[in-house]
């Protein structure tokens, strides 16, 4: 979903191999049970991992450990994925689910638009140098960033700041 504006949090369980790995990878926010295992066992099938960890894999890991799990078919245990910073955070399996509601309340308090300009302009800017994605902010259509930026949210969030107060933000 490429123009999915909304963050998603995926929480693992158990075995996260083929294409439930690039369903994970293709998440914004990953946390893992301490029992979970990557793995990409496409080669010796005959074919590659194409639902995007060829894309993503190599820009997540250090690259010549994407190319071992990519050519070998290597597993990747959490704490490991997590070390390289492939996912966010390791959980015993019983706090799985409690972490990542805690996780998606925290970004509902939030101004919804703010967090949807997030994931537009990351995408919108993926791959550019500094100074392009500074350009591409300034001028490029960006419908959800346009909108935030001129919101009654972005208003009220500077006032409660100033007034040292919860903002009540409304998503618009």
């Amino acid at each position: 979903m490429w123009n999915l504006n909304k963050p998603v949090i995926a929480a693992l369980n158990g075995l996260t191999i083929g294409g439930g790995f690039e369903i994970a990878l293709a998440c914004d926010l990953i946390i893992a049970a301490d029992n979970v295992e990557f793995r990409l066992p496409e080669l010796p099938l005959g074919i590659i991992p194409d639902a995007g960890a060829m894309q993503r894999l190599p820009k997540r890991l250090p690259y010549n450990i994407a190319l071992e799990m990519l050519y070998l078919g290597r597993s990747m245990p959490a704490v490991e994925a997590a070390h390289y910073g492939l996912i966010n955070k390791v959980v015993p399996a019983s706090e799985l689910m409690s972490t990542a509601r805690e996780w998606a309340e925290k970004m509902a308090q939030v101004a919804p638009l703010a967090l949807q300009s997030i994931k537009e302009v990351l995408r919108a800017i993926d791959a550019q140098s500094i100074e392009s994605s500074f350009q591409k902010m300034r001028s490029d259509d960006l419908p959800m960033y346009r909108a935030m930026l001129s919101s009654g949210d972005a208003e009220e969030g500077v006032k409660a700041f100033v007034e040292k107060r919860d903002a009540s933000f409304k998503g618009s």
